[in-house]
């Protein structure tokens, strides 16, 4: 039981349609304008609001509204005559053919609609209206299979929705396509002196070939498709020329830097609309106000639009598109902002992310220098002093190039020096720490200083740290220039560095007891920018090198 009632569940739109059918067949075959016909009448009406796709289903009818629509349906059903049921049956064909369908079966569903309520206006309302003579047998054949048709429509498998909505354009194209062939055919009855069926038939064949043609010249394969371009363009193009409205809108975008300009500049410019009076917007009023007036809305904000001319229907829909187009450049204004914003404190935070990496790569020195003071400290001879001399004006330089990156932390420090130059005050400032430098040098090539600096020590710095853990670790730097290439090593006599960190220990932060953090992510970063490659070249227990590297002639 209860899968039967899920399948009616499902179905509940067939079946109040077919019952709205039934009804409106049986009242206008069963004794018209009778009591039956009148109960009939009423009963339609009843499955016509439960079915009626207009309104959403959970929506209340005001008491206003509720008993409006019951005087209607009385006044209605009290006067019926044939006119009536003829523009009654127009609206609902209007109804049905307007509606968007979503699945093959709803297709089938509605066509057998389309063809009884169609009958049922060609060949019983319209022969009545005019007392046209038609056979009696083949109408007593037609009101079987009319009453026939409404039960078989809840065998058809329901769509994924059944609230499908209603496109206003194909609804009023459907009613005016009906009222033409039923008015079309008695003229040709009347003009010829033929039978009815005869000036119906002919009627039919004339509009049925007028939309084959139709269809055949808006075909894309036909090649007329400048015709269904004329076609999209002329809905888009109701009141003002819809690309040039794109084309000013972007430019005013590009035109302004603030997004609060851009809006201003872009409301003022539908003055410029032959029926736009003027607009008001934060309380300012541009243009004149009239006594019709639009108040929509751009970022929650109320804008009201004077017209000259009262607005309805489609240049509605066409003024809230385009008060849509405003509001969808404006946020894209205020993300573009956003987003700069973002880009800058993105680069702060790279930028002093690198410093303060170099920061301690310094302190960590200054904490090696005091550990050699420390230990030197019976000595006499000045060697101690000689060091402080030599690595505290170099501690002052770099600092000095940390201050000057966080004054101006967008702009990429590219000053260059020479190769010889750098390896020679390197050489000078580590050369207290037990470390071996070889070079195989054939060229003086320029290079970037801060790159060259900034790596080498954040390499160096953490294999001094390494050396702390494993004391036994031999660090060695070897600077090769030769051919237009140049390449850095630092290799450490340490354990491997983890698979799981070595892969991501260029391409973003890691977390590590050793250092290995966002130090060398920000190196290799950098390194990209300028032109070289920095990488892990060889990971293996007593022999871990980094290299930096560049061919010149491949810039």
């Amino acid at each position: 039981m209860t899968n039967f009632f899920n399948i009616l569940s499902k179905r509940r739109d067939y079946l109040l349609l077919a019952g709205m059918l039934e009804s409106l067949h049986l009242a206008i075959w069963a004794e018209f304008d009778g009591l039956l016909s009148h109960a009939l009448l009423l009963i339609h009406f009843g499955f016509f609001l439960l079915w009626q796709p207009i309104e959403r289903g959970d929506q209340r009818y005001s008491w206003y509204n509720a008993l409006l629509l019951i005087v209607l349906i009385f006044v209605f059903v009290y006067f019926i005559n044939w006119w009536l049921i003829f523009i009654w049956l127009v609206l609902i064909l209007g109804i049905v053919g307007g509606r968007v369908i979503n699945s093959r079966s709803e297709r089938y569903v509605y066509f057998l609609v389309m063809i009884l309520l169609f009958s049922e206006l060609l060949i019983g309302c319209l022969p009545a209206m005019f007392v046209i003579a038609t056979p009696p047998e083949g109408i007593s054949s037609f009101n079987y299979l009319m009453a026939v048709i409404p039960f078989i429509l809840p065998l058809f498998k329901p769509g994924k929705t059944t609230r499908i909505p209603v496109d206003i354009l194909y609804a009023i194209t459907t009613s005016l396509l009906v009222s033409l062939i039923a008015l079309g055919s008695l003229v040709i009855m009347y003009s010829t002196g033929t039978d009815y069926i005869t000036a119906l038939t002919r009627v039919l064949l004339a509009i049925g070939l007028s939309l084959l043609f139709i269809s055949w010249l808006l075909s894309a394969n036909m090649g007329f498709s400048g015709l269904s371009q004329i076609w999209a363009r002329t809905l888009l193009n109701i009141g003002t020329p819809f690309e040039s409205w794109l084309h000013e809108l972007s430019r005013l975008k590009d035109e302004h830097e603030e997004a609060e300009d851009y809006l201003d500049g872009a409301i003022e410019k539908l003055l410029g609309l032959d029926w736009m009076a003027g607009t008001r917007w934060n309380g300012k009023l541009k243009g004149k106000e009239t006594r019709y007036k639009i108040t929509l809305a751009i970022n929650n904000q109320p804008v009201e639009l004077y017209t000259n001319v009262r607005i309805g229907g489609a240049l509605l829909l066409h003024c809230k598109l385009l008060i849509r187009l405003i509001e969808y450049f404006y946020q894209a204004k205020l993300n573009e902002r956003e987003l700069a914003k973002q880009a800058h404190l993105q680069a702060i935070y790279e930028t002093g992310a690198r410093i303060t990496h170099d920061i301690k790569n310094l302190l960590q020195s200054m904490h090696s220098m005091i550990t050699i003071l420390q230990a030197d400290t019976d000595r006499t001879d000045g060697t101690s002093l000689q060091i402080l001399k030599k690595q505290f004006p170099y501690f002052i330089q770099r600092l000095e190039q940390a201050v000057n990156k966080l004054q101006s932390p967008e702009q990429l420090v590219t000053d260059e020096i020479l190769l010889y130059d750098w390896w020679r005050e390197f050489k000078n400032h580590y050369r207290s720490f037990e470390i071996e430098f070889t070079d195989d040098l054939e060229e003086d090539l320029p290079i970037p200083y801060d790159l060259f600096n900034s790596v080498a020590e954040n390499l160096v710095e953490n294999a001094i740290t390494k050396r702390m853990v494993e004391p036994d670790t031999n660090i060695r730097l070897l600077l090769r220039s030769r051919n237009s290439y140049v390449s850095l090593e630092v290799s450490d006599s340490g354990h491997a560095i983890p698979a799981e960190i070595a892969d991501k220990l260029f391409s973003e932060p890691v977390s590590s007891d050793n250092g290995l953090g966002i130090g060398l992510y920000q190196a290799a970063r950098q390194a990209r920018v300028i032109g070289y490659q920095l990488m892990l070249s060889s990971n293996r227990d007593g022999k871990v090198t980094f290299t930096l590297e560049k061919r010149f002639d491949q810039t």
